[in-house]
Formats: C-alpha cells, sequence, structure tokens
C-alpha cells in the first residue's frame, strides 16, 4: 500500500510568503545548495502535525481536515522576531517564530487529536516526495513529531532556510486561513499540496 510523508500546516497569505521568499533568495545567495522556496513547490508553512499515512485512508484525511475548519475562526497570527537554531547536521536554521496565541494552540490540538489515529511515525525514504538521499534530521522530525514537538512542546514557526541572519527583520501580523495537507520533501519541506480547507470567516 502506497503511503505518504505529510504535513498538517497553515499556509501563509502572499505577503507573508513574499517576505519568506525575499529572505531565503538572500540565504541562496551564499549558499546556492540552499532550501529554495517558492509558492508552487517547496511552500513556506507553519507545521502543525507531521506522520506517515496510507493512501487509503486520505479520503478519512481530508474530510477531517474539512471537519476541522469548520469548527476554528480564521486566525490572527504575529511574527515577533527571526530564531536561529542549530541543527543535528551542525548547520543554523533561520527561522520566522510564530506567537502561540490561545486560538494558535486550540487549532494545533484539535488537529493533533484528529489526525493521530491516521498517522504513523515509522516513514522512510520512499515515503518523501524527493529524490533520495533523504537526510536524518527529515526521518528524525517526521517521525518524533508526536510526541516531541506536540502540545506542550509546540513551536510554531516558518523555517526561511540554513545560514546567518542577513536582512532586517520588522514584525508582521496576518489573517492564517489556509489549512492543507502536504506531502513532504527533504528537510521537511512542503512539496506538494493534497488537501486544502479554509478556517471559518
Amino acid at each position: 500500500m502506497k503511503r505518504f510523508a505529510v504535513n498538517i500546516v497553515i499556509l501563509p497569505p502572499d505577503p507573508v510568503m513574499d517576505l519568506v521568499l525575499k529572505w531565503n533568495a538572500k540565504l541562496r545567495e551564499n549558499q546556492p545548495a540552499n532550501i529554495a522556496l517558492s509558492k508552487s513547490q517547496y511552500l513556506p508553512h507553519i507545521s502543525i502535525v507531521m506522520g506517515c499515512i496510507r493512501a487509503d485512508q486520505f479520503g478519512q484525511a481530508k474530510s477531517t481536515l474539512q471537519s476541522i475548519a469548520a469548527m476554528h475562526r480564521v486566525l490572527e497570527l504575529y511574527i515577533p522576531h527571526i530564531r536561529i537554531v542549530n541543527a543535528s547536521s551542525s548547520r543554523q536554521i533561520i527561522t520566522f517564530d510564530v506567537n502561540l496565541s490561545q486560538e494558535l494552540n486550540s487549532l494545533h490540538e484539535a488537529i493533533v487529536k484528529a489526525f493521530r489515529p491516521l498517522l504513523t511515525q515509522d516513514a522512510d525514504e520512499s515515503n518523501i516526495n524527493d529524490p533520495p538521499p533523504i537526510t536524518a534530521d527529515t526521518l528524525h522530525w517526521i517521525n518524533h513529531y508526536i510526541p516531541q514537538q506536540c502540545f506542550d512542546n509546540f513551536w510554531p514557526h516558518i523555517t526561511v532556510g540554513f545560514g546567518d541572519a542577513t536582512l532586517e527583520f520588522h514584525p508582521v501580523s496576518f489573517p492564517g486561513s489556509r489549512l492543507a495537507i502536504c506531502h513532504l520533501g527533504n528537510h521537511c519541506t512542503c512539496t506538494k499540496i493534497l488537501a486544502e480547507s479554509n478556517l471559518t470567516e
């Protein structure tokens, strides 16, 4: 049975996408082999939960996403600052940290609880939507997201790329309305939208 490594995410609106892509392009000037984000592939996103799902469960996953979207209102999200973290590969990762509001945390908890019965933590390279080799970090994040990055450990952020901060950052507020199930690529990138639903206005 075919399986997919997936990420349930919030996709930011175009102005935030554009800001992330601007930073990503700057990072790639110094590191051409960096993650290359875009609006069509390797989309900027806020991860909610990751795991692996069988193809025959995808209809249920899509219905679950639609049900959750219908029960939660559009979020007011805020990025107060960037964060530089060290990956286990000894490279620095630039992220846009997203403020963990009560509404965002409630959505996170609802999604994790609803999708947990559908997700397994045993993804391998064949489930990733990129050619091998796939980094060990990628599989570790997918296979340990539950419980290591959930509930009290939830860290909402948008990954920008590898490197050092080279641009001036200004805090930004934006609405979060797009929920999506995305097929995961290398570095836990969102390579393809498999299903999408909008939060309630």
